[in-house]
């Protein structure tokens, strides 16, 4: 019988201490995720899209709290974060009208690569089960409540300026950054 793949949110970082890890294991999301977004970014400012187009990037709540167990993951999402406003600038600069937006999800997400393995870990690390670990966040955020967080981001005027946004089960959207002028 076949299962269904775990779906992801970008590349599973190696879960380890610090010291015990290679710099291949370290730097994984800066070569998947960050990369990623370069491209993303770099397609949407030079082909461009229209004014009033908006793109959305994928960070962590990592990026807030770090991550001592994943590597360079929490560096990797808050670059990721760093180069939406960047990406600002520019569309600025060039006058695209183009939005650049971090969604940040604050919780860990179960069901995902990224998620499962990162509950794991600090679950065991801290000596619980993974389900009390994902439970200490609050209510969980599934993929799809996470999808409707996105598309309420993108629908809902009250987030169309904002840089960074956070997403979580409970507590849905939160405005974590509002952009520069």
């Amino acid at each position: 019988m076949r299962t269904a793949p775990t779906p992801s949110f970008g590349a599973t970082p190696s879960m380890e201490r610090l010291d015990q890890m290679s710099w291949e294991d370290f730097s994984v999301t800066w070569n998947t995720d960050v990369k990623g977004a370069l491209y993303w970014i770099q397609a949407a400012l030079n082909l461009p899209m229209g004014p009033g187009g908006r793109i959305l990037l994928s960070s962590s709540g990592a990026a807030l709290n770090g991550s001592p167990m994943s590597g360079g993951y929490a560096g990797a999402k808050r670059m990721v974060w760093h180069m939406a406003a960047y990406a600002n600038g520019i569309s600025e600069q060039k006058g695209l009208g183009i939005l650049f937006q971090a969604v940040v999800p604050t919780q860990m997400i179960g069901g995902t690569g990224v998620g499962d393995a990162g509950s794991t870990a600090y679950a065991h690390a801290r000596g619980v089960s993974q389900e009390a670990f994902l439970a200490s966040f609050g209510a969980p955020m599934p993929p799809r409540l996470f999808g409707e967080h996105v598309a309420n981001i993108l629908v809902d005027p009250q987030y169309a300026t904002t840089l960074a946004l956070g997403v979580k089960g409970d507590s849905a959207i939160t405005k974590l950054q509002e952009r520069s002028a």
